[in-house]
């Protein structure tokens, strides 16, 4: 068996060279980019990803990307490199290169080193986040604290953090990784070479490796081709799940929902009975229907038996947001816009929100909000707060919310700030392997907004929006979020924006944006010395990986 390999003249090349977001590679459906991959090799083996390799990078001018799920919102697999007229780029899809091992007694071993051992479980690169959920709950009644979008591929997802419904209650799912195999750039910079590096591994190097498999993102040091686990948390039995939909007339309607919102998980950060309640606040634009709010709760047992958290957030809540209705969209997919149905049930006290909440088994609920969308094209942001709502991020968020839009673009645009910290930023031990900076905050921002015309005009309007955004928000520090009360921005939400001056193309390149997304000092240079030992001559590279120290 050997990998499949697709050029131009096969039908499905078009297809294949694009992921989850349609803006990349540039160009019309149905037509192959000349901006995109000459070549994607399809691959269900490790020994077919290391052909692959060395057959992409025997091309003159070759270079290579990885993809697993497809989610990555920059062009950086899907597009050749900027201003580089003669790269001939191959796309290494590991998608099917799938499966889940678990071992109670712990003998599972690296596929790589079979003198590395001692694992639980092994989770292939090219799982998707469903199927994995779904064989580790199977195999074993655990989960991975990740994310809740189906189709995100493990390759991508853990390496750069991975978070979701349970990251508050049990960190992130980069904490918990303990072993990698992967292939890294062989010598010669023409091929890969196998290794393993684990929590155990003796040599500062692979130490280090380790480190940056747990936080800095995917593709840039390498192919990882399997995760290993020594623990994982025990999946929940049954969860709480309360869909609302609001609206707000005025700023400072705004200001208030904000600041409740933060000030509730800021005052219960050490509170491990609250750490199961996660929630996702979507702030719409006014063309995009009703605001809405997703409130996730298990206790800390594993089930629903103590809900005092819940009612506490519940009321908090009602307390500021006086028209709430029982949510009739599925805001489990969080770019469909919301509905005020006037049938929907209201709102008014914790009574009522507890008859409108669904109490299911963890599972089927784990199903329900596993939805991506179809694929469109997409902008994206992000980031870490730590500190409250400013009167200036207030008025950034009221300007785009309620900022013009005569052709009517912005049906799918809003600011989606979900809860975040508790277990995150107590992460004991496992802070020492992980390149994830960010360890004080509290919300978690994921600013996004699609379209369906593959047109660049309509990509201007909402690439406007989405910066006009920050450029309000954060225009005390630059339109960066980084300062008393922001902490940066999430590598795997990649946002060239970050890279310029004020978030802005036309400010010009701003040489420390990487302090953005590591602004700890100590982990920006243990990764650039990390890059340097095991690709030192940039063979994994885009437009934000890893400077070369």
């Amino acid at each position: 068996m050997t990998y499949i390999k697709i050029d131009e003249t096969d039908p499905r090349h078009t297809t294949l060279q694009k992921g989850f977001n349609l803006r990349w590679p540039p160009g019309k459906g149905g037509v192959s980019s000349p901006e995109g991959a000459s070549y994607i090799y399809l691959c269900r083996t490790e020994t077919e990803i290391e052909a692959a390799a060395e057959d992409a990078l025997a091309i003159r001018g070759g270079r290579i990307t990885v993809r697993s799920g497809g989610h990555c919102y920059e062009g950086f697999v899907s597009n050749r490199m900027p201003d580089s007229p003669s790269e001939v780029l191959s796309i290494i899809d590991i998608g099917q290169l799938t499966g889940m091992e678990y071992d109670q007694s712990g003998g599972i071993r690296s596929i790589f080193d079979s003198s590395q051992g001692g694992y639980r479980f092994r989770v292939a690169a090219g799982n998707q986040n469903w199927n994995g959920y779904v064989a580790l709950y199977k195999e074993s009644g655990k989960t991975i604290p990740g994310g809740s979008c189906y189709s995100v591929g493990a390759g991508g997802h853990i390496c750069g953090g991975g978070y979701g419904f349970l990251s508050r209650m049990h960190g992130l799912t980069c904490d918990w990784l303990t072993g990698v195999d992967m292939l890294v750039p062989h010598e010669s910079g023409r091929a890969l070479r196998r290794v393993h590096v684990s929590r155990r591994s003796t040599g500062e190097n692979e130490r280090n490796l380790l480190a940056a498999c747990c936080g800095a993102g995917g593709g840039q040091f390498g192919i990882i081709t399997s995760y290993y686990f020594d623990e994982l948390p025990e999946a929940p039995r049954e969860v709480l799940w309360l869909p609302l939909a609001f609206s707000i007339d005025n700023r400072d309607a705004l200001a208030r929902v904000l600041h409740a919102y933060y000030q509730w998980f800021a005052d219960h950060q050490g509170d491990q009975d609250t750490w199961g309640l996660a929630t996702k606040l979507e702030l719409r634009h006014v063309h995009s229907g009703a605001h809405t709010l997703g409130i996730h709760y298990v206790d800390r047992n594993g089930r629903v038996e103590d809900i005092s958290p819940f009612n506490d957030f519940v009321q908090t809540m009602l307390n500021v947001i006086p028209d709430a209705r029982e949510s009739l969209t599925p805001v489990e997919v969080y770019h469909v816009p919301g509905s005020t149905d006037p049938a929907a049930r209201r709102i008014r006290s914790v009574h009522d929100a507890r008859q409108a909440t669904r109490r299911m088994d963890w599972l089927p609920f784990t199903q329900l909000v596993n939805g991506s969308g179809e694929n469109q094209h997409g902008r994206y942001k992000s980031a870490y707060q730590k500190g409250n709502f400013t009167d200036t991020v207030v008025n950034g968020i009221w300007g785009a919310l309620v900022s013009l839009d005569p052709e009517n673009r912005h049906t799918q645009s809003l600011i989606q700030v979900q809860s975040y910290g508790g277990k995150i930023n107590q992460p004991g031990d496992a802070q020492a392997f992980t390149s994830v900076a960010q360890r004080s905050s509290v919300l978690k921002w994921q600013p996004q907004t699609y379209w369906r015309e593959p047109d660049v005009t309509v990509d201007h309007v909402h690439a406007k929006w989405i910066r006009d955004l920050y450029v309000q928000a954060f225009g005390q520090s630059d339109g960066i979020p980084l300062d008393d009360n922001f902490e940066g921005c999430y590598i795997n939400y990649p946002d060239l924006d970050m890279t310029y001056f004020g978030g802005v193309p036309d400010n010009g390149k701003n040489p420390d944006w990487y302090d953005i997304y590591f602004p700890d000092v100590s982990i920006k240079n243990r990764l650039t010395a990390t890059k340097s030992h095991w690709d030192p001559g940039n063979l994994f590279r885009n437009e934000m990986s890893v400077p070369l120290g």
